[in-house]
């Protein structure tokens, strides 16, 4: 088959501007000879290296001439560079070579150039967590050793790994957020918790009871879209004085409150506290009859794991729980203690200084009352006449008040 090559240059704006369109019909030609004939119509320096090899078939209609250059090498599957006034064209497989030798020598010149040490104190990061992940950042020389004593760490490096390693350690050494935590845990009745402001209902879950699905709040002061177990209730209090009208409840014998914890958690680092007593059980070995003390926890216990977010929120992970000795077993070998647990557990996410209130789980409390008339009241026998014992059940909710506030970092 001939081989042939058509080229013409439409001048499709005046001189001065020298803007040249070219139109280019190619067919079964090799491509080094395209290339110097485009080369030619702008009078460029062309260098093409021997290992360009094949022919091309192009049909381009008015392209300029740089679009028209690159269409070809792209075609041929090459490579075009340019060094000052000089352009040149190799194969992919020569650029390859020349950054694999260009890559060898590099790290010829890292194996070869000197170490040096440095020093990184730390002021907020943990340099033992830090230096787990900076060890990724060293050359195969270098090395990265812990001071715990001072908590900086020690780099040992050429100097390019070392600067790097010591900039990544020092923007890692940053404050971590921190956030106190006031709790107060509370047995309240329902009106008492009116009085509080807190107003709370659960809305029935989309779908069908067991569907998995997490239940809402339809309250317009709950929290929404928490995700809580079944039958937990998420609400917010106005801003009042919690711990004064809760003080002035207690004294009323309105509320009994339980307890008041205060915590600081680190950001994403878990806190809890716990309150209570270990009960002793006996556990058999086995045939031998031999028995075991062990121990069961009778506690009341709060785990939270904050996250502190933008814009002055938090977002908790809770977890309370109330454990109590419940009924006595009888076993075959003896008697068993049964502990009676109530938990709430559950993630929200409020602003800072705001007061989240927990709450579902219900406890019926009996109390015993006499009216009498005094004097004539405690009169054996006859007393009955002129007194009335009376028995009244209450039922209380155990709620908790929980405040969490962003605690600055200087």
């Amino acid at each position: 088959m001939k081989a042939w090559i058509s080229l013409w240059i439409c001048l499709l704006a005046p001189m001065a501007l020298a803007e040249k369109n070219v139109s280019l019909v190619v067919d079964e030609v090799p491509v080094a000879q395209v290339l110097q004939s485009l080369a030619a119509l702008e009078q460029r320096n062309l260098v093409v290296a021997p290992e360009v090899s094949g022919v091309i078939s192009l049909h381009l209609q008015n392209l300029p001439w740089k679009q028209a250059l690159q269409t070809v090498v792209n075609s041929a599957g090459l490579v075009l560079s340019q060094e000052g006034r000089v352009l040149y064209v190799h194969s992919q497989s020569w650029q390859k070579e020349k950054q694999a030798q260009r890559e060898a020598e590099s790290a010829r010149q890292q194996l070869s150039a000197p170490l040096m040490g440095q020093s990184v104190p730390l002021e907020y990061a943990d340099a033992a967590e830090l230096a787990k992940a900076g060890e990724k950042l060293l050359s195969p020389r270098g090395s990265l050793t812990v001071d715990k004593r001072l908590n900086r760490l020690v780099i040992r490096d050429d100097k390019s790994h070392a600067q790097a390693l010591m900039a990544w350690a020092k923007e890692m050494d940053l404050p971590v957020g921190q956030v106190e935590l006031a709790a107060h845990i509370v047995t309240i009745n329902e009106k008492s918790l009116r009085e509080l402001g807190v107003k709370w209902s659960l809305a029935e879950a989309e779908g069908a009871v067991g569907s998995g699905k997490l239940t809402t709040l339809g309250s317009d002061l709950s929290v929404a879209d928490a995700p809580t177990r079944v039958g937990f209730n998420i609400g917010h209090i106005n801003g009042r004085l919690l711990e004064l009208e809760l003080s002035a409840l207690e004294q009323k014998q309105k509320v009994d409150i339980i307890a008041s914890p205060r915590l600081l958690a680190s950001h994403l680092q878990p806190a809890s506290i716990k309150q209570g007593s270990e009960i002793p059980y006996q556990v058999s070995s086995g045939e031998s009859g031999a028995t075991s003390v062990e121990f069961k926890e009778a506690v009341l216990g709060m785990e939270v794991t904050p996250t502190v977010l933008q814009n002055n929120r938090v977002r908790l992970k809770l977890r309370i729980s109330e454990n109590m000795p419940g009924q006595v077993l009888q076993q075959a070998d003896g008697e068993v203690l049964a502990i009676d647990k109530q938990e709430i557990e559950t993630q929200v996410e409020v602003k800072s200084g705001e007061t989240l209130a927990l709450g579902g789980i219900f406890s019926q409390k009996n109390k015993y009352a006499r009216d009498s008339i005094p004097l004539l009241g405690d009169i054996p026998w006859l007393g009955q006449l002129f007194r009335h014992d009376g028995k009244d059940n209450e039922r209380r909710e155990l709620v908790v008040f929980i405040t969490p506030r962003i605690v600055s970092v200087q």
